[in-house]
């Protein structure tokens, strides 16, 4: 099943230039452009305009890039069932993963996963939540595995667990005297109005979890002294162990940071806030015997931790 044309069109609205299409499809930027100017007169339709160097998708590109997607998907599946009639299991497994969360997932799949099934050549693709989904909507990614906000169109969820959002003190911080406990639970809860006029220290504004602090914030009508944003948890988490200012986490991605003892986490107001970890994948798609033991490896691991 040859859907060349497919491939190379789908490809240049990624990539939005020729040159940087080529590189990905192994072909010289002359000859690619030489391809597409041939399709645009076939066609008798201009799937591209031409802004310098830059390729932007007319309307009819786009009506062709959302059929030729579904093309794509499908010859892929369908490679899939000749693989399993054959009683083969070969290719590639793309799995795209939030950064602090791959910390402690991707090693487990690496282990467990390629023991069973050495021919997948497992790729693991770390990412932001704003990189990772833009990776999944241009199918650069088989799984995404993240917290979910916002539902994405024509996509299957499986649900791994729940995640409680935590704010993060220093331990010598006032406010730690005006937390308390309910019975069960592993954080205590604290009103976060306390905490007003204080230097916060927030994810950059591509992660979820910046988008649930600033509505947490908003919320209980929080005016933070001073903003600090930073990319990566194991930095911001250290800055409130140094005492810096008041950061958020997920309950999800503690696991790995006891070398900060200066920091307290609490469960915010009576009831706390939370969110679904998910793995999404493409509605429609059939999976593979391998890529539903992946599925049931990342739930085995999500539910020990």
């Amino acid at each position: 099943m040859n859907l060349k044309e497919q491939l190379y069109v789908c490809t240049l609205a990624k990539c939005g230039t020729i040159s940087k299409a080529a590189e990905e499809l192994y072909i010289s930027p002359p000859a690619l452009s030489v391809y597409l100017s041939n399709l645009e007169k076939y066609l008798g339709v201009r799937l591209f305009e031409r802004t310098g160097k830059s390729l932007v998708p007319t309307s009819m590109g786009r009506e062709y890039v959302e059929r030729a997607e579904k093309m794509l998907q499908m010859k892929k599946d369908f490679e899939l069932l000749l693989e399993q009639s054959s009683g083969k299991c070969k290719g590639s497994l793309r799995v795209g993963i939030q950064h602090r969360r791959a910390i402690s997932i991707a090693p487990i799949l690496m282990v467990h996963f390629l023991k069973e099934y050495p021919d997948i050549n497992l790729i693991i693709k770390e990412g932001v939540y704003d990189e990772l989904v833009q990776m999944y909507q241009t199918n650069d990614i088989d799984f995404l595995i993240y917290t979910c906000a916002d539902e994405l169109p024509d996509t299957t969820y499986v649900d791994l667990g729940e995640e409680y959002v935590l704010l993060v003190l220093p331990e010598h911080h006032p406010a730690n005297a005006e937390t308390w406990w309910k019975e069960g639970e592993h954080f205590p809860h604290l009103d976060p109005r306390c905490l007003t006029d204080e230097v916060f220290v927030l994810p950059v504004k591509k992660q979820s979890l910046r988008g649930t602090a600033e509505r947490i914030l908003e919320q209980y009508r929080i005016r933070p002294k001073r903003i600090i944003e930073i990319r990566y948890f194991e930095t911001a988490m250290s800055m409130v162990d140094q005492g810096v200012g008041i950061g958020f986490n997920r309950s999800g991605y503690i696991q790995g940071m006891d070398r900060f003892p200066g920091v307290r986490y609490c469960l915010i107001g009576d009831v706390p806030y939370s969110a679904r970890l998910v793995l999404a994948y493409r509605k429609g798609r059939n999976l593979a015997p391998h890529m539903e033991r992946l599925i049931e490896l990342i739930k085995e691991h999500i539910n020990k931790t």
